[in-house]
């Protein structure tokens, strides 16, 4: 186990009667809930490693049952924990496609070399995701799309774009 994890839901109440947990999956594949045995939870500086007994989906939501969970009271305890899990266990990613969690921070470019500012959050949207850019005097808002993003250097974490004229005086 390494001290890096990444969040793959928050359980947001309790589920039935028998000790299972509601979660809304934060992460792109949910069904990578499915070759879990254990997660980690987390709330504050309270960090839990709990064994799956068995985990199912109820419409956008994935509901998890834990072998040491079996009251509505014990599970209505765990709510607003994060899931997480050990960054070993990720799933490796097709090309062009990354965790938000390795581009957070990274600096971003003009593809003219001028700096732009660090990327704050990727904000998932129903159609291309908005990279948030925090500048020195502002923040800005790019569409994640391959006609703006040039390149991402994850190891390096930086980012080169090259944005339509005009948005980033919006």
């Amino acid at each position: 186990m390494s001290d890096n994890y990444l969040e793959i839901g928050i359980i947001t109440r309790f589920q039935g009667n028998k000790g299972e947990v509601r979660v809304k999956a934060t992460t792109d594949i949910p069904e990578r809930f499915f070759d879990l045995e254990s997660v980690y939870l987390k709330r504050r500086d309270n960090l839990k490693e709990l064994e799956i007994d068995y985990i199912r989906f109820q419409k956008q939501f994935v509901i998890i049952k834990f072998f040491s969970i079996n009251s509505i009271d014990e599970a209505e305890e765990l709510k607003n924990y994060q899931v997480l899990i050990d960054e070993s266990e990720k799933y490796l990613l097709p090309e062009d496609n990354f965790y938000v969690s390795d581009l957070i921070e990274s600096e971003v470019y003009l593809k003219t070399g001028e700096y732009l500012g660090k990327l704050v959050d990727v904000i998932s949207n129903t159609g291309t995701d908005i990279f948030l850019i925090a500048g020195q005097k502002k923040e800005y808002m790019i569409p994640a799309s391959h006609e703006m993003i040039i390149e991402i250097k994850v190891e390096a974490k930086k980012i080169i774009v090259d944005p339509i004229p005009g948005i980033l005086d919006l």
